[in-house]
């Protein structure tokens, strides 16, 4: 099984660690049984939580999880049984990123948007803080798409295959991710669900035909190379971790020398190039075959075009 990301760890532990100060401590196994983990991964990430320091820092302020074998125990009166206090920077921070979810999911009269209000009144002065997410410019004519049931005719830029394509396309649904605009539609070029990014639409028109809703099963939309990915496995050197870290993985393998032995999804020869130049020379494509001189040669032609 592929080690998850960084990012999921992370959001994993947020949800396992109350959990367990909840529970006042449990066994690795009962840990891995209620969140569906493999035990080691649960002992990994957990090993590192109880190195894990409170400011003002030091061995008096640590977060109170100490794992002994296979238990995982909560000290008492650890630093999570107690009541959060924020200061004005942090509080300023977590107002910041509250509003900048809020301007992206418009929801100006729900729970986020009471719960900013209080943190404002408490941040008193240091409140004053409004956030604007970058709007490419042919949101407001998808965003009417969507809301209308409008079938659009697009030009869409593919990064992943440096490649500029006409479609027809039925959006269902536009959403914020990570600062970026995307729209979920049936794209009648591929006849498949897809998600593009608005600001890769270099031309957009409605053409007047009505489409049905988008079907109940519809999942939700994938950010990455989606259903066009090919599967490539790479063998990395151990300066290669960040690509584990940062990219969806299918399987992550360690080798004897450090390094990695990784397979995921790529969505074109462009994006597979730009990511082997970052990782070095020492990376390699092992499978597909017709893929394993790719690093190379376009490391020759960055070359080339320095003479």
């Amino acid at each position: 099984m592929a080690r998850p990301s960084a990012e999921l760890r992370l959001a994993q532990l947020l949800v396992i660690i109350p959990w367990i100060v909840d529970r006042e401590g449990a066994t690795i196994a009962e840990v891995a049984e209620r969140f569906s983990l493999p035990p080691s991964d649960v002992l990994g990430d957990l090993s590192l939580v109880q190195c894990c320091e409170i400011p003002p820092y030091g061995p008096d302020h640590t977060l109170g999880i100490v794992v002994v074998d296979d238990e995982v125990l909560v000290e008492p009166g650890a630093m999570l049984a107690r009541p959060l206090r924020l200061g004005p920077q942090e509080g300023f921070g977590l107002l910041t990123a509250g509003r900048a979810a809020l301007a992206a999911v418009g929801d100006e009269s729900g729970a986020l948007s009471n719960a900013l209000a209080k943190l404002e009144v408490a941040l008193g002065d240091r409140s004053s803080v409004q956030i604007e997410l970058d709007r490419p410019e042919l949101l407001e004519v998808v965003e009417h798409a969507v809301e209308n049931r409008r079938r659009v005719k697009i030009d869409y830029y593919t990064a992943y295959r440096d490649e500029l394509t006409t479609r027809e396309i039925d959006p269902y649904s536009v959403a914020n991710h990570d600062g970026d605009w995307f729209v979920q539609a049936w794209c009648h070029r591929a006849e498949a669900v897809r998600t593009f990014r608005v600001d890769r639409i270099e031309a957009a028109q409605e053409m007047g035909v009505e489409f049905d809703g988008p079907p109940p099963d519809l999942v939700p939309p994938r950010f990455g190379p989606g259903d066009d990915g090919e599967s490539v496995t790479l063998k990395l050197p151990q300066t290669g971790r960040w690509i584990v870290e940062t990219y969806p993985t299918t399987t992550v393998e360690s080798t004897p020398d450090g390094g990695w032995l990784v397979t995921l999804d790529v969505a074109g020869d462009v994006f597979l190039e730009r990511l082997l130049l970052r990782a070095g020379p020492d990376a390699e494509v092992i499978s597909p075959d017709n893929r394993a001189s790719m690093g190379a040669e376009a490391a020759r032609r960055v070359l080339a075009l320095y003479g």
